[in-house]
């Protein structure tokens, strides 16, 4: 089986229990927050991906982690897929909860990456823009990468639109040499 499928498979399972136990919200802010902890702190997934450390140690450090910070199913849910050999694929478990509920909830995933921090005017006004032209709620994240040199990439989902500096005069330098 391969880890698309593994993953997505065990993502709808903790989706569907989630639901049934009603605590669905709970749940994906659990996930978000654990993304959020191995995006900020690499060394977390290094304990998961390390086959030398016993299945209970590591849900004995995810007990010992996580107990007052997450909902019990949470807890539960990654102590079965330690359980079950597949701490490998916990982050596109993660991801694909997320890309459930959003589905289920009619949430759209708006990722703009730009050349310095956003003000939070200009967030709204993209907030809004995207609300206004797709009819859906919109989750904003933003990315701060200072290669673009000014302007924005800003992705809808698997649709990309790439207003940046950095395009731009990659852009003209073709146009150059294909001129010249």
């Amino acid at each position: 089986m391969n880890q698309s499928k593994i993953s997505v498979r065990y993502a709808k399972a903790f989706y569907e229990y989630a639901s049934e136990k009603g605590t669905t919200e709970k749940v994906v802010a659990d996930v978000k927050m654990l993304l959020k902890g191995f995006a900020d702190v690499p060394e977390l997934l290094e304990v998961f991906h390390n086959p030398i450390v016993k299945p209970s140690k590591k849900k004995l450090f995810v007990s010992s982690l996580l107990a007052n910070k997450v909902c019990p199913e949470t807890i539960s849910f990654i102590n079965l897929i330690i359980s079950n050999n597949r701490e490998m694929f916990i982050q596109d478990i993660l991801r694909n909860v997320l890309d459930i509920y959003h589905k289920n909830t009619g949430i759209t995933t708006v990722t703009i990456t730009s050349a310095v921090p956003l003000s939070d005017a200009q967030e709204k006004s993209v907030v809004d823009y995207v609300t206004k032209k797709k009819n859906t709620k919109v989750e904003l994240q933003t990315k701060t990468d200072v290669s673009l040199m000014g302007g924005f990439v800003l992705r809808i989902d698997d649709l990309q639109y790439d207003a940046s500096i950095k395009t731009r005069l990659k852009e003209i330098k073709n146009e150059l040499i294909a001129k010249y």
